[in-house]
């Protein structure tokens, strides 16, 4: 969950501002807009709390990239959730049973890190109840925008949340990080626990019926998978294949700057805190300038260009590693660039399926960038414990230029993909 750093040359054009302003008129939206940047800020105040966390019970990278990799495993998943996200009499039905769930299992791993309690099995059991329900609240976040507002909204409304759930994420790594340096990473668990239970407050008004059949989980299930392998004219399988292998590199960025942060023994915290946070606000600038940028006719290009970018950025945020916060211009641009990608592929899905598909879509591409994802966590957490950071990271980033090469060579289609 979840771009070469664009800059702003220019002040964001009216026409954009103006879109904008359209969207929080819809007070189904707005609220909606507001339970899920709620969430998303606690799981910012998670995400930065979780490998720190692992790493610190256990003393090793491999042990942070396991308990990512399982995380991610868990989200590739989504899939079993498709089915019920798509024949759910009203979509406010899952925020408002997934949020407190997760809440309750976030409260719980806060309380056993509190007390000294938790022990790597226990985290990993916990991440896994963590991320199940998540699941189910993901696919619901990203099933509602299409049923809410109009395709030609969609760019600016995905850009919207993104950005605004990346600057309350800012926030909440910016507060993640002071509890790891002030008081200690167990309190990012509870603080994501709450904010998931006012989510769901906020979720209250979002009402978003949909037409419901009466058919088997199973029959949706495969139903979802024939009408995903068909495509219906859409690249689906090359595309999600695509974002499975770019998916597996953009999980070290993570494991990367925890490293990082290593390097620099006594100011460990402070450095990983003030790298994560920098990686988290140009996630911000980077979602805010795709949604004016609106790339719905050169959708390929967006993939590949920021697929390039990241890896020439983490290249060089490797590099300055050893001067520790120098490096974190550098990282904010590769959070810039990183954004790009995963938002792109999720509001072509949106906008290209069939509304009754949604949910399956979106999970079924998942199950690919997912799974990239868990093996790449893993993966580069156990590489990194046993070779040096500066060749992993460098691998890392030059695996990004590969990636992109084998796209632009071998899948044409992907390349030239728009809507």
């Amino acid at each position: 969950m979840s771009v070469a750093g664009p800059a702003i040359a220019s002040p964001v054009p009216a026409a954009g501002l103006a879109g904008y302003r359209r969207l929080f008129r819809q007070r189904r939206f707005t609220w909606f807009f507001l339970s899920q940047a709620t969430g998303d800020a606690g799981y910012a105040i998670y995400t930065i709390a979780i490998p720190y966390l692992a790493f610190r019970i256990s003393g090793s990278f491999a042990v942070a990239g396991l308990v990512l990799g399982v995380e991610f495993g868990v989200y590739a998943l989504s899939f079993l959730a498709g089915p019920v996200i798509d024949k759910v009499a009203d979509l406010r039905t899952i925020l408002l049973v997934g949020y407190p769930i997760q809440g309750a299992v976030a409260l719980l791993l806060g309380y056993l890190a509190a007390t000294g309690a938790l022990t790597v099995p226990v985290l990993l059991v916990l991440v896994v109840a963590l991320s199940f329900p998540w699941n189910f609240t993901w696919t619901a976040t990203n099933a509602i925008p299409p049923k809410i507002v109009g395709a030609d909204e969609l760019f600016p409304a995905s850009a919207l949340m993104s950005a605004t759930s990346d600057a309350t994420q800012v926030a909440g790594y910016a507060a993640g990080a002071a509890l790891i340096l002030l008081l200690s990473p167990a309190a990012g668990p509870i603080l994501y626990g709450i904010a998931n239970f006012v989510a769901a407050a906020l979720a209250v008004p979002v009402l978003v019926p949909q037409a419901s059949a009466a058919r088997a989980w199973w029959t949706d299930l495969v139903e979802g998978w024939r009408a995903f392998r068909d495509g219906g004219g859409r690249p689906l399988i090359a595309l999600s294949t695509f974002s499975a292998a770019e998916a597996f590199f953009s999980a070290g960025p993570p494991l990367l700057i925890l490293a990082a942060a290593n390097l620099r023994g006594p100011n460990a915290a402070l450095t990983y805190g003030v790298l994560f946070t920098s990686f988290a606000v140009g996630g911000v600038v980077g979602s805010l300038v795709l949604g004016v940028a609106n790339p719905r006719s050169r959708l390929g290009l967006a993939l590949i260009g920021s697929t390039v970018s990241e890896g020439v950025l983490i290249v060089l945020a490797v590099l300055l590693a050893p001067l520790g916060l120098v490096a974190a211009p550098v990282w904010f641009a590769a959070g810039a660039v990183d954004v790009v990608f995963y938002q792109s592929v999720i509001v072509f899905l949106q906008a290209t399926s069939p509304p009754d598909l949604v949910g399956r879509t979106l999970t079924n591409h998942y199950l690919f960038r997912g799974t990239g994802r868990a093996a790449g966590a893993t993966g580069i957490g156990f590489v990194l414990a046993a070779a040096p950071f500066l060749l992993v990271g460098l691998a890392s980033g030059l695996a990004f230029l590969v990636v992109a090469g084998l796209a632009v060579a071998l899948v044409p289609t992907v390349r030239r993909l728009a809507f």
